[in-house]
């Protein structure tokens, strides 16, 4: 009883954040048995206010086990980047989620368009803190091997590439600017993210959207032409593009031509020179080539109107934008789109075209976006609330 008034003191009228009604209802109330439902936004390395906010929230106790019983969290991507706790983050997400499932209640984690980029090797965004949290997981022998392998990659790919890719790359990495490039952490980071890894294998499984009760929740947001696509589609062909982006590499890095250590844009930059250099790809690297430049060109992994990266639900003007916005909840037949990865400018939840789209992402990261942490209640009767 007294959890239930601290909660209910906790949260914030849902007129003091969205414009339009307050406590709106969904049009087809979910049953009476389902259970409150709590959606969270970017948390980009902040464990600290992470953590504290599942525990005003009630869905962790102070050993950060799950105690929401038949609650439900959603977690909408970006775990990583920007702060120094985005490996515990996404552990205990991991934990909890068969946690929850034990007690009858459900812990759901999408994926984000950091999730994405750390998967691929763009680590522009990485906190340098965040590797050295896997500093002690990387072994002498593992960076040996990787360092070997970096230096060696113009003489083992020699015969195989028909650019002079490396030549370039080599004044930029080479023995003296190795560990700076690299630093300790670096390398037991990367099989982390791998489809080896124990962070990387979990999250190549994590869906990119999530339907429930007529909600659809996506990190970036839905485009109109995403919007054709069905959810159950959008989710599965991430998941394969993703695998086979990895497994792609993987093989090039058997046969000594790249190492995704160097990063997606070196890769990219690697398939334009290759390309231009006129004469088809070696037999053993084509298949790999080809895979990546698919991946490249049409996947929504990089799709600027991805699922990923697309902003029009968050920015578009509403009064322009409301017809397509009414089109695209039609074709995925939802009643509201809930999306983080663009902040209001009020730093608090806010609903756009009358709340069907709400922006969940009020910059947790306080020490990068002077935000706060929040969430939105899905409360069983169908009723909307923030808690702040």
């Amino acid at each position: 009883m007294n959890k239930h008034l601290l909660l209910i003191a906790a949260i914030v009228s849902w007129l003091a954040a969205c414009p339009a009604a307050a406590q709106e209802t969904a049009k087809k109330p979910p049953s009476s048995k389902t259970a409150v439902r709590f959606a969270i936004g970017d948390i980009h390395g902040d464990y600290a206010s992470f953590i504290k906010l599942l525990g005003r929230l009630g869905l962790v106790d102070s050993k950060l086990r799950w105690s929401g019983g038949r609650k439900e969290l959603i977690q909408t991507g970006d775990i990583f980047d920007r702060g120094p706790g985005s490996r515990a983050a996404v552990e205990l997400l991991m934990k909890l989620e068969g946690e929850a499932k034990k007690a009858g209640g459900e812990a759901t984690t999408l994926i984000g368009n950091h999730e994405v980029m750390n998967l691929v090797g763009d680590l522009r965004y990485v906190d340098p803190r965040e590797y050295t949290s896997f500093a002690a997981d990387e072994t002498a022998a593992l960076r040996a091997k990787k360092k070997a392998a970096i230096l060696a990659l113009g003489k083992s790919s020699a015969g195989l590439l028909r650019s002079n890719y490396y030549a370039g790359l080599a004044a930029k990495i080479n023995a003296t600017t190795f560990d700076v490039s690299f630093p300790p952490g670096f390398f037991a980071h990367r099989e982390a993210f791998s489809l080896r890894g124990k962070i990387g294998a979990w999250l190549v499984t994590r869906n990119t959207v999530y339907l429930k009760d007529r909600n659809l929740f996506v990190h970036g947001g839905i485009s109109p032409r995403v919007s054709e696509i069905l959810p159950s589609k959008i989710n599965s062909t991430v998941k394969a593009d993703l695998k086979a982006f990895l497994t792609a590499t993987d093989k090039l890095e058997t046969l000594g031509v790249f190492d995704l250590s160097l990063g997606v844009h070196e890769l990219f930059l690697l398939l334009a020179r290759e390309k231009a250099a006129g004469a088809p790809p070696h037999p053993k690297i084509a298949a790999s080539f080809s895979v990546l430049e698919r991946i490249k060109n049409t996947s929504l992994l990089f799709a600027p109107d991805g699922p990923f990266w697309y902003r029009g639900l968050a920015l578009g003007d509403e009064k322009a934008f409301a017809p397509e916005v009414k089109k695209i909840l039609g074709f995925q037949d939802v009643d509201r789109i809930v999306i983080g990865h663009t902040q209001p400018a009020s730093l608090r939840i806010e609903g756009r075209f009358s709340n069907s789209v709400i922006m969940i992402d009020t910059g947790m990261n306080q020490q990068v976006y002077m935000g706060r942490a929040s969430a939105l209640v899905f409360q069983p009767d169908g009723k909307l609330q923030v808690f702040e």
